[in-house]
């Protein structure tokens, strides 16, 4: 069997931190998680209150169940899993125990086993999670923070003040869009999955492509006041980008996504707006490909991806 391998380098703490956490094994103890996996930008971002050491610890633990779910090396993958205590054969067990379990696993004699395979699963795991920080921010786009109101918003009488509320009133337009285009998105999985009458999909999916013409809206017309990317974010986002986190939507040609976006009237409603879409051939040829690809049911239509929902 084919040892893995990893390189670090020699101030690299994050393989003994991860090793510490062999001692109590899953669930993490707070106790046992180090400074340097506690202060990972994913762990951080996964916290749902990052300035608490408990809030992050479990957060760590998330994510930690998620990096040996895709761990790297798929043939040690059971014996790590086993080793942290991941799976229902060794969870709760002791170090020996699960030691014991991993190594039998993977194939090898237990002192080899934990002396050469064991340092080098923590810094295969000590890798992947140090990458998961680098990539969060890629893979996730964070909406601006929310803060409770301390008294009535009041700006100073100043040019810079007024051009950062614009800014600030542009982004939240965006986001507000692409949130809204998400709950429509939800309610035609969940129609879909209960086996709801194909009207009532239907008329979900329509909403949903209402929605997805005001992201576009929104979209144009924050490209044509600020640019290419949105300002001041923490990652190089473009608008569009951030449109496509609202959840998949059925893929449109760039003349159908222009037609959606000269429709849309944010000050109007959905029945304004299927009437003037509908008015034209190209407008009912897009509303069909939309429904039968959004609302049909799956026996009737193959989906083109599969998304897990987080229930909060």
């Amino acid at each position: 069997m084919r040892p893995i391998g990893v390189v670090s380098t020699a101030t690299d703490t994050l393989p003994a931190e991860v090793r510490a956490l062999l001692r109590g094994g899953l669930p993490l103890r707070v106790e046992l998680c180090g400074p340097a996996l506690l202060g990972l930008h994913g762990v951080h971002a996964r916290a749902s209150h990052p300035k608490d050491g408990a809030s992050r610890a479990r957060a760590l633990d998330g994510l930690l169940r998620e990096q040996l779910d895709r761990f790297e090396n798929a043939e040690l993958a059971p014996a790590v899993r086993l080793l942290f205590g991941a799976e229902a054969t060794t969870s709760g067990a002791t170090l020996t125990a699960r030691r014991r379990a991993a190594a039998m696993a993977s194939g090898y004699e237990v002192n080899h086993f934990r002396k050469r395979i064991e340092p080098k699963l923590a810094a295969l795991v000590a890798w992947q999670l140090r990458r998961d920080s680098e990539e969060f921010d890629a893979r996730h786009a964070t909406a601006p923070r929310l803060h409770a109101p301390s008294g009535p918003l009041h700006l100073p009488e100043d040019v810079f003040a007024w051009e950062a509320t614009e800014h600030q009133h542009a982004v939240a337009v965006l986001w507000g869009a692409v949130y809204l285009l998400r709950a429509e998105l939800l309610t035609v999985a969940r129609l879909v999955s209960m086996g709801a009458p194909q009207a009532e999909a239907d008329q979900a999916a329509m909403r949903a492509l209402w929605r997805h013409a005001l992201v576009l809206t929104a979209v144009a017309r924050y490209h044509s006041a600020y640019g290419a990317n949105v300002l001041h974010a923490a990652v190089g986002l473009s608008p569009l980008e951030i449109a496509t986190y609202a959840g998949w939507t059925p893929s449109l040609t760039p003349t159908q996504n222009l037609l959606l976006a000269e429709l849309a009237d944010p000050a109007g409603g959905l029945a304004d707006f299927a009437m003037r879409l509908e008015a034209g051939v190209t407008g009912r040829a897009l509303i069909t490909e939309w429904l039968q690809a959004l609302s049909a049911h799956p026996s009737e239509h193959q989906q083109a991806f599969e998304e897990k929902v987080t229930i909060l």
